[in-house]
């Protein structure tokens, strides 16, 4: 069984795919954009986006897809709780990642530089943002795991996310955005010191530390 990975270091996506593939222990090749040869993953997925996974051959775009056919060929630990009103639950916190929190702060990132801001675009997006965030607080309850008491896919999915979070605050003029959202603080707090979790977000953090640096 041959797996690899077109990797992202400073993509939420790649690192969500990442921590699961860490939990499960699986050996994967990871191929970043500057090494692929020109044109291989344009060739490999017509949707070309990065993360990318191939297993003997096959493509499975899209991280969130990704993770959930690493639960459907069986790779151990699961990530994805047995019980159906858990598993749901893991599924919406997911969704309010993907949707409607990591979509403003995508606009967001293209109003960080002072010069040219367009103000309107950034109070749109920031009370999009602050909504999704209180939806999303209103889902968890302070504990280390988003659901139950063990890593699941609902985690992968929101330390990277919550990462990006708190790294966008100080851009805008809030130095502790994750205040506002007790619970979730609290959840992000415990969240780091899962071993994959911790392992991932680290990676990411030096990699963004690097770029700001000029590296």
């Amino acid at each position: 069984m041959t797996m690899k990975m077109y990797d992202s270091p400073l993509s939420p996506y790649a690192a969500r795919v990442r921590i699961a593939l860490y939990a499960k222990n699986l050996d994967v090749e990871r191929i970043q954009p500057a090494d692929r040869v020109a044109g291989e993953l344009e060739a490999a997925s017509p949707l070309a986006k990065l993360p990318t996974f191939v297993h003997d051959g096959n493509v499975v775009p899209e991280s969130e897809v990704i993770n959930e056919y690493l639960e459907d060929i069986g790779t151990l630990p699961s990530l994805r709780p047995r019980d159906p009103l858990i598993c749901a639950r893991m599924r919406v916190l997911a969704r309010i990642c993907d949707l409607y929190i990591m979509y403003p702060m995508g606009e967001l990132f293209g109003q960080i530089s002072p010069v040219g801001r367009d103000q309107s675009i950034v109070d749109t997006q920031m009370a999009e943002l602050h909504e999704a965030m209180g939806w999303l607080d209103s889902y968890l309850d302070g504990s280390p795991y988003a659901v139950g008491q063990q890593l699941s896919l609902a985690d992968c999915a929101l330390a990277p996310v919550l990462f990006f979070f708190e790294q966008i605050g100080p851009m805008f003029g809030n130095a502790t955005p994750l205040k506002a959202y007790p619970d979730t603080q609290a959840y992000f707090v415990g969240i780091q010191k899962d071993p994959h979790v911790g392992r991932v977000l680290a990676e990411v953090d030096a990699t963004l530390r690097k770029m700001m640096a000029g590296g």
